[in-house]
């Protein structure tokens, strides 16, 4: 699986990904990046977007490039069971590389509305950002209390 992570959803918001990382990531780890041929669409009945094979369209999102074993574990903890990590095409300034990506576990239909972090941090980020951060909090004390010393 590559080492590479691309973000589509919420995870692009630093606030939130600083607080379920526990740390921020600096600028030049957080990579502008699309993915060919996927679009991110309302995952049915949840407020975050799953990324689906759409021909002709880009996905936007951020390739994060500085994770640790911990943090990828830490995210696949997050993500839950509504995601696979799977890997994808994406582009960094005009190159073709392979990223894992979260990929929904359910079929989510190819008319669901489209998702956009701008609305997502306009109408839902302040009402969700505490309770993420401490879902992510209560994970990080689970995965390192059965972690060998």
């Amino acid at each position: 699986m590559s080492d590479l992570l691309f973000v589509y959803g919420t995870l692009r918001d630093p606030d939130l990904l600083a607080g379920v990382l526990n740390r921020p990531l600096r600028a030049d780890r957080m990579l502008a990046a699309t993915a060919p041929g996927f679009a991110a669409l309302h995952y049915p009945g949840r407020l975050y977007p799953a990324l689906v094979r759409a021909p002709g369209a880009a996905a936007e999102g951020l390739v994060l490039t500085d994770l640790t074993a911990f943090e990828h574990d830490l995210l696949d903890a997050f993500e839950g069971a509504e995601y696979r990590r799977g890997v994808v095409p994406v582009m960094i300034d005009e190159e073709l590389h392979e990223a894992a990506a979260y990929l929904p576990a359910i079929a989510v239909p190819a008319d669901a509305l489209p998702w956009t972090l701008a609305a997502w941090q306009r109408h839902h980020k302040p009402r969700v950002l505490g309770s993420e951060r401490a879902g992510a909090d209560e994970i990080r004390r689970r995965l390192i209390s059965v972690r060998p010393n």
